[in-house]
């Protein structure tokens, strides 16, 4: 569907601008980004995509973690906001006390949604890959889990954002989760939504305001009909909340719902029981 190699000087200039130079000049040499779509699915992805090793240089060295901290840090009371609106749907969703329901986030990042998460009352475990953000996680007081426990039912709800469109192998990651989630239990995904990039990328190629192909870094390209079947694949079933309406600005909060249950790629599921 789509390829360029990472020597294009607009590829090039984009990386070199992105990572601030943080990438070796001749790290990607010879390598090219591929954006190719399922036949079956149409599902779009990347390929190659980088190994472990470079997958590691990518998210501990390339991105730049004191600058993605800062972001977080400066967008906290809005994050916080919106965390508190997703807690309420999640929480209409698990009957019971929120004290009572085990959460899972993985792909914690920094640690702010746990945070969130348990001021709501919730029981909730983080895990990351990253060590320095696994490190300012715990400083913050979250339970950091180290590794994913046994399959069996740990957690009542599993929560991952922007962290599925990172991942070499989604369908078997959920269907992992999915193996250490209650019967029952809730899935809360959100993904960059790829409504119209296949059509973008047919019609005109790659650009860099494509972000939900974003090289290197977002290797899955989700619509809602595909991540639906993502989901599907691993035993869950999609599922709406309760309609969280804002009167003092209903027509903005009406725009997010029809969003949320007709168009946008930010889904809850169920484990089938």
């Amino acid at each position: 569907m789509c390829a360029i190699s990472y020597s294009e000087p607009r590829m090039a200039a984009f990386i070199r601008e992105f990572y601030a130079g943080r990438v070796p000049p001749d790290a990607l040499r010879g390598e090219v980004y591929r954006v190719v779509a399922c036949e079956q699915c149409e599902f779009l992805f990347q390929d190659p995509v980088l190994d472990d090793g470079g997958m590691q240089l990518l998210y501990e060295h390339w991105i730049d973690a004191a600058r993605s901290l800062r972001k977080k840090q400066a967008a906290a009371h809005t994050l916080a906001s919106r965390y508190a609106g997703q807690l309420r749907s999640l929480a209409a969703l698990m009957p019971g006390p929120p004290a009572a329901r085990r959460l899972l986030e993985f792909g914690m990042g920094w640690g702010y949604w746990c945070r969130a998460a348990r001021e709501f009352g919730f029981e909730v475990s983080g895990y990351e890959l990253s060590s320095r953000r696994r490190e300012y996680a715990r400083e913050m007081g979250i339970d950091v889990i180290d590794e994913l426990p046994p399959p069996g039912e740990h957690f009542e709800g599993i929560y991952a954002s922007q962290v599925f469109e990172h991942l070499p192998e989604p369908r078997q990651t959920l269907q992992a989760l999915c193996a250490r989630l209650a019967a029952g239990g809730i899935v809360y995904l959100r993904v960059p939504d790829g409504r119209g990039v296949a059509r973008a990328l047919r019609e005109n190629g790659w650009s860099s305001g494509l972000q939900a192909v974003h090289p290197l870094e977002h290797i899955n390209c989700f619509t809602r009909a595909t991540l639906v079947r993502l989901a599907a694949s691993a035993g869950l079933r999609r599922v709406d909340p309760p309609p969280r309406l804002n009167w003092r600005s209903p027509w903005k909060s009406l725009q997010r719902e029809l969003a949320d249950r007709y168009l946008n790629t930010h889904l809850f599921f169920r484990r089938r029981e």
